[in-house]
């Protein structure tokens, strides 16, 4: 049985949001009473994930919530048949959900890619449903965003269960943009943040 959205009573809820505050993101209410200008947007993309979203979307929207930006989480369908379009219907319903069928099966990368594409945070999370990594790290990142992180990714340790966190500042960010056999790391696909300017980067270099 899938899990609908609960729909909570809150500061979120009660007040207006700033006046810059994106309409098509969900702030919470330390975002509207702070004023934050940066947004953040997490891309999930899946193909007959529908327990797994259930079980997923509430933790995720916990956890951006509670980092403090204005966010929006776009769930990318590569054809689902599991009930994924009934589920993400209710959930859109909500501030912040966003979903992106492709009308067909897709490899993972490609999913990443309509994601990234249709993305408009200054941050843009990938996340694998496989969860490789736990979401719990996305705070984390965060922190490693706000302290000039262009690129954050989850690496396994060798250790069952334990990931930790490799970044790239600027200088390395312009080193690998410039040269000609640039991808991102593999490890990005399962786990990673990347900041806006390395979004742009990527997509002018095509």
């Amino acid at each position: 049985m899938t899990t609908q959205p609960e729909r909570r009573a809150g500061p979120a809820s009660m007040g207006q949001p700033v006046a810059d505050a994106p309409s098509w993101a969900h702030a919470s209410g330390w975002a509207q009473l702070s004023g934050s200008r940066q947004t953040v947007s997490c891309v999930l993309p899946c193909e007959n994930h529908a327990r797994t979203l259930s079980r997923l979307l509430p933790i995720l929207s916990d956890t951006l919530t509670e980092c403090g930006y204005p966010w929006e989480l776009i769930v990318v369908d590569a054809g689902s048949t599991d009930g994924t379009d009934g589920l993400m219907q209710a959930w859109c319903e909500l501030p912040g959900f966003r979903f992106l069928p492709l009308g067909g099966a897709a490899a993972l990368a490609a999913g990443f890619e309509a994601g990234i594409l249709a993305s408009r945070g200054d941050a843009v999370i990938l996340l694998d449903p496989a969860l490789q990594h736990s979401p719990e790290l996305i705070p984390q990142m965060i922190l490693q965003w706000e302290s000039d992180a262009r690129l954050v990714y989850a690496q396994h340790t060798g250790e069952p269960g334990r990931s930790t966190l490799q970044r790239w500042d600027d200088t390395l960010m312009r080193q690998q943009l410039s040269r000609p056999d640039f991808v991102l790391p593999p490890q990005c696909l399962e786990l990673g943040l990347l900041d806006r300017r390395l979004v742009d980067g990527l997509l002018q270099a095509g």
